[in-house]
């Protein structure tokens, strides 16, 4: 009868154990995919709020633009969060023909409440570690900083206008840090930091499309597209410490890559006399479709609002 009790006993406490660990937050994707596809989610958030042209083209009269702009984005356990201020200047050189210089600057904060995900050393050469194996993350932290300028053609074809153009930008991923404990695994209970970093810079071809609609003498509404092709891909380092070693790329592995295609798409409500615009469309379009070009971000928006100073004045 003691044996049986005491099979029970450890039955009992075997499933209770086998419960808990189902019931711990497990991320879908290794942290490595999570931290990448979060500095790229926050970069789109910043294409999706660049400055557009002025709808009306004047020779010799430049028309400006100030961009404001929110965003937040999360990937699992990974949240990143800031704003950007963007500024325009349009100026035609002819009938339907002119040019923007354009600029923009950003910076989002990584933070996160952490949780459980897959620690890999794929991209080392070698780790004295037992991996990959499930991890707890804690304390998110960094600092994402893009900035950029740029000039483009613009072309005004009836109520539409085709925006080719060129950026330089630069996207600095500052002490994007995390401490973990490996759960699993023959190192179980091993404590370190896991990190990325990355000074990239990119040229970035951009081609962009949108339509003024006029709804009343105060109100117009703009459909709009853009792509960006950042070139070339930015190189994106990672740390490994432990006991005893601290290892990171290149020196002790292979970089891997941050900065990908992206297609914008907007519909921006204008308030003709006060000049402030909104990008509507933007914002519900970036929520509900950034999940599908970066796996692994659960959620993720963007608020652009855009001030014309001249539009008051006419």
């Amino acid at each position: 009868m003691r044996s049986r009790r005491a099979l029970l006993a450890t039955a009992t406490a075997l499933l209770a154990a086998s419960a808990g660990r189902a019931a711990e937050p497990q991320a879908e994707h290794d942290i490595h995919f999570l931290s990448e596809h979060a500095v790229e989610s926050g970069m789109d958030a910043h294409y999706a709020s660049l400055p557009w042209p002025d709808a009306h083209l004047e020779h010799g009269t430049w028309r400006q633009s100030v961009d404001l702009s929110m965003a937040s984005t999360r990937a699992e356990l990974i949240d990143l969060d800031g704003s950007m201020i963007g500024l325009g200047a349009t100026k035609a050189t002819g009938p339907g023909r002119g040019y923007e210089l354009l600029g923009f600057y950003g910076e989002m904060d990584v933070s996160g409440t952490g949780g459980r995900s897959v620690l890999a050393g794929y991209y080392l050469n070698s780790a004295p570690l037992d991996l990959p194996n499930a991890a707890d993350f804690t304390a998110p932290r960094g600092t994402l900083r893009h900035f950029g300028v740029g000039a483009a053609y613009v072309r005004t074809l009836g109520s539409s206008q085709l925006i080719a153009g060129l950026l330089v930008e630069r996207a600095d991923v500052l002490g994007f840090e995390m401490d973990y404990r490996l759960v699993e695994g023959a190192d179980a209970g091993t404590t370190g930091l896991y990190g990325q970093s990355s000074a990239a810079t990119f040229l970035t071809p951009l081609v962009g499309w949108q339509q003024i609609r006029t709804i009343s003498s105060r109100w117009t509404w703009s459909p709009r597209a853009l792509v960006t092709f950042p070139l070339p891909p930015g190189d994106f380092d990672y740390r490994l410490t432990g006991p005893d070693f601290d290892l990171g790329t290149p020196q002790d592995g292979t970089t891997g890559a941050i900065g990908d295609s992206f297609v914008a798409l907007g519909l921006a409500l204008a308030h003709v006399p006060s000049g402030l615009e909104i990008d509507l469309g933007g914002a519900l379009l970036f929520a509900a479709t950034e999940h599908l070009s970066h796996p692994g971000v659960d959620r993720a928006f963007v608020v652009h609002v855009t001030w014309r100073p001249h539009t008051a004045a006419q």
